[in-house]
């Protein structure tokens, strides 16, 4: 009899722990939801781009000699015809006096051929001189003119030898590299000073070429620097390279697209780094939910839902994508609230609770 109830009551407490077992399994799990909302999504491509300038020119001394003064520095602002190095100019400055002195000495000569010439000419005209000392007459004049017009020729070559002698600004620019001294001896052609205009600046970025269906002239695009921190500002693509540039190193195939500095822009520098968003699409109105609230699965993506207080999910059809969510083309309702996934997997048919709620 004593074992009976021994054994009675070992089927009781047995009872009792299942019974416990089975409650604390079908507890609820609270679970976190989001609802199934409308609002605008926009895909961005993220890149970076460069400030640039293709107006730019290496500027190299004209002419062998030693560089006699430099009037500008590094990163020196210079104005179109600025003077920014001199030769030692005294042999074209010679040289230039010299051609200009025969100039005038071939023009005294010429003006008394031609005075002697048109004396001959009247005395011809009376009869006084022969018809052969009238035309030896004129083709002195005309030799001597001939000579008069060489030597104009030469003193020009001298007043470009003399202007060889200093390196001048073709435009406004800045001094972007500086590669000589006073004193230095140079030959023609040694390059002396490179310069970036000052206008024309402009935002080059390489985009993967898997995006050039995407990306169309005209499209805004967000620019932020990590030199001016929470600070943004706007432009617009003008430009989109024809071809395909390959960089084997990494292995990506980019093409080129290039952009104004944009509204309002801070003191960018040549050469600086920017991050730019790149606004491809841009959908108004849609359904959409968090990427947090999706689980994919092999035929595309599903949500779940709460249902009776339980886990059951749902197949969706998904559209435009952003950084943060998606849109829902088929499969939800607006209002309708999912679960918060987080990238974990719910077992279907969990007992779960919203906030808290039953």
């Amino acid at each position: 009899m004593k074992a009976s109830r021994t054994l009675i009551a070992l089927l009781a407490g047995s009872t009792l722990l299942s019974f416990a077992y089975l409650s604390l399994r079908e507890q609820s799990m609270e679970v976190e939801t989001v609802p199934v909302e409308r609002g605008d999504l926009e895909l961005v491509i993220r890149v970076t781009g460069e400030v640039i300038n293709d107006r730019q020119v290496a500027l190299t001394a004209l002419v062998d000699g030693q560089v006699k003064r430099v009037e500008t520095v590094l990163g020196a602002r210079v104005a179109s015809g600025q003077v920014l190095a001199a030769m030692d100019n005294r042999a074209a400055a010679a040289s230039r006096q010299r051609a200009k002195a025969f100039l005038r000495q071939e023009d005294v000569r010429r003006r008394e051929e031609q005075m002697g010439y048109q004396r001959l000419k009247k005395l011809a005209a009376k009869g006084a001189v022969s018809t052969e000392q009238l035309e030896q007459a004129k083709l002195d004049w005309e030799a001597a003119s001939a000579a008069w017009e060489v030597a104009k020729a030469d003193l020009s070559l001298a007043d470009v030898a003399q202007e060889w002698q200093q390196v001048r600004a073709p435009f406004d620019a800045i001094v972007t590299a500086k590669s000589t001294e006073a004193g230095q001896w140079v030959e023609a052609g040694t390059q002396l000073f490179t310069l970036v205009a000052l206008d024309h600046w402009e935002i080059e970025a390489h985009v993967d070429a898997v995006d050039s269906g995407r990306v169309k002239i005209g499209q805004s695009v967000l620019i932020r620097c990590d030199a001016f921190p929470g600070l943004a500002w706007r432009s617009t693509i003008r430009w989109i390279g024809p071809s395909v540039e390959r960089e084997k190193d990494k292995r990506l195939n980019t093409f080129r697209v290039r952009l104004e500095l944009g509204e309002d822009p801070p003191p960018l520098l040549l050469g600086q780094q920017l991050d730019l968003e790149i606004a491809v699409d841009r959908r108004q109105g849609v359904l959409r939910v968090p990427f947090a609230a999706l689980q994919e699965r092999d035929d595309g993506f599903e949500v779940a839902l709460i249902d009776a207080g339980r886990v059951r999910y749902q197949g969706i059809e998904t559209g435009l994508e952003s950084d943060t969510h998606v849109e829902v083309k088929g499969g939800l309702d607006a209002g309708m609230r999912v679960v918060r996934l987080d990238g974990e997997s719910l077992e279907t048919g969990l007992r779960v609770s919203a906030g808290g709620e039953p």
